[in-house]
């Protein structure tokens, strides 16, 4: 062919060809994505921190640094020690990648992803096996960070805090600085006609960055957690990672649980914070 009649026409077209070719190998490995994550659960990854270094315990205490967090009863027919709080966060949080601004605090031992008592009125006294489990109280968020979900409620003196870190002072596993959220627990106890001979103190640990979550037991109440649940739950109860259910002596005094997002897995690095 002459260069003045369609020389360069050939060539054009098989680029448009090849182009065509890629998008669609390009959407048919997109839908071949979103049908294999349809498929399976969002797996964080579960450490224990006396088998793993990554999961150290390193308990941040919130005796001075803190806030305390006041409960608040929703419904009237409810027993006095199921209160909840509203606790807005000063940094966004993703659990199951869905964004969380805010989280309610229930004095029976988890945190839930709700804006307002009234999506979540804490009330859930009742632990469920095995996660995921669609919590059955009144008004409930079924996402939900499970630091030691029992029938709880505070010894003399017992009382939530909570407190943001710009600087978390437990080191991520990440190793960089990232900011962090902690919600603790300070001397509660399972409900039982006798009380136990020692309180219950633990927290939920909240990375901002890496979205890693840890939960630390500095003492344990005498049930041992033989009737709580210690977990995650997500993507509205249909996703779950459970470290533990209605077994005696799961959590022990100076031990943490670490869960890691799939995004994020120990020993990986986060990237600062703009």
């Amino acid at each position: 062919m002459s260069p003045g009649k369609g020389g360069p026409t050939q060539p054009l077209i098989l680029t448009l060809a090849g182009l065509a070719i890629a998008a669609a190998l390009a959407v048919g490995l997109q839908a071949s994505e979103r049908a294999s994550s349809a498929s399976r659960p969002y797996a964080y990854t579960v450490l224990n921190g006396p088998t793993s270094a990554a999961c150290g315990f390193d308990y941040i205490d919130l005796t001075q640094s803190g806030a305390p967090v006041t409960l608040k009863l929703v419904r009237a027919d409810t027993a006095s020690d199921d209160g909840g709080a509203v606790l807005s966060l000063a940094e966004p949080f993703e659990l199951y990648q869905s964004p969380v601004s805010a989280l309610v605090v229930s004095g029976n031992g988890y945190l839930a992803a709700a804006e307002s008592l009234a999506v979540e009125d804490a009330t859930d006294f009742s632990n469920d096996c095995s996660l995921p489990m669609r919590a059955d109280n009144a008004s409930a968020s079924q996402n939900r960070i499970y630091v030691y979900h029992d029938d709880l409620r505070p010894r003399a003196g017992g009382e939530l805090r909570q407190a943001y870190f710009p600087d978390c002072p437990r080191t991520s596993a990440g190793g960089r600085p990232e900011a962090c959220t902690v919600v603790e627990w300070n001397g509660f106890e399972r409900v039982d006609p006798i009380p136990s001979s020692r309180p219950l103190r633990a927290q939920a640990v909240l990375y901002h960055a890496s979205h890693a979550i840890a939960l630390q037991y500095a003492s344990v109440d005498d049930s041992a957690g033989a009737q709580a649940t210690i977990g995650l739950q997500g993507f509205d109860a249909r996703a779950a990672t459970q470290a533990g259910c209605d077994q005696r002596s799961q959590v022990a005094a100076g031990q943490a649980i670490c869960f890691f997002d799939p995004r994020h897995r120990p020993g990986t690095r986060v990237a600062a914070a703009d």
